[in-house]
């Protein structure tokens, strides 16, 4: 599975409380703004495009996506919490 942290920038109270929302639903909150998110490209690539990118303004906000290796996630130093996201075995959805 691919690995991603997804963080974002949104100037509006609103648009940023439904990015968040929504994020929260795939991706595990790491800190306010910044996402751990265990999705394949071709699923995060679809959020992307359907469903996040449409909360935002362009002009005024920004999200990224990158993608953590597998090698570099197990190098994390992580100090406080929450700790290191290890998805699931399975999800019911």
């Amino acid at each position: 599975m691919d690995f991603w942290l997804v963080c974002y920038d949104v100037r509006d109270d609103k648009r940023r409380r439904k990015l968040a929302k929504l994020l929260e639903q795939r991706c595990q909150r790491v800190q306010y703004s910044v996402f751990e998110c265990p999705l394949p490209e071709k699923v995060l690539t679809d959020l992307l495009h359907r469903r996040w990118l449409k909360e935002l303004n362009l002009k005024e906000d920004s999200l990224r996506a990158y993608p953590l290796q597998r090698q570099s996630r197990s190098q994390a130093k992580i100090f406080g919490s929450p700790d290191l996201y290890e998805p699931p075995d399975f999800l019911i959805l």
